[in-house]
């Protein structure tokens, strides 16, 4: 059961990186991508190298629990945040 917990986990952060890369190939320079690191519920789980890969990709990161609920409005609010900035940044040149 334990390989299990930690198994997919990880197969899932690599498909979402492989999904950021085609985000970033066919997207706009000024795109907002968020990885949510879900899960947050079961903090011996947790992966440092989440928070590293985002930095590394200019990601917003949050880690999240769809358990508990823990950060799942902030996701969207950040998001949202990070649209806002770019509107006034557009229209102020």
């Amino acid at each position: 059961m334990r390989w299990r917990i930690y198994q997919y986990p990880v197969d899932t952060f690599l498909r979402a990186k492989t999904w950021v890369k085609e985000l970033q190939r066919q997207a706009s320079p000024n795109i907002v991508i968020a990885l949510a690191g879900n899960k947050a519920d079961m903090a011996n789980t947790r992966a440092v190298e989440h928070q590293v890969y985002a930095d590394d990709n200019s990601l917003l990161f949050l880690e999240t629990s769809a358990k508990t609920s823990l950060n799942v409005n902030e996701v969207f609010l950040a998001i949202g945040k990070c649209f806002i900035i770019i509107i006034i940044i557009s229209f102020s040149f």
